[in-house]
């Protein structure tokens, strides 16, 4: 599956920028994620890290 691919962008001029590009933009996402992920408060995700543990109440 790996020679599939390299003869794809082997026939690609400039290769080499896409797939930096495409390296660059995923970890500007991660990182991005990260710190948002980090900004948030403590309490912010505490009830949503207890739901599956919560039991359900029946009328």
């Amino acid at each position: 599956m790996l020679k599939f691919y390299n003869k794809i962008i082997a026939g690609v001029d400039n290769a080499v920028i896409y797939q930096s590009l495409a390296l660059l933009l995923f970890a500007l996402f991660f990182i991005g994620v990260t710190l948002l992920v980090m900004k948030k408060p403590k309490d912010y995700y505490k009830d949503a890290s207890s739901l599956p543990l919560e039991k359900e109440k029946k009328d």
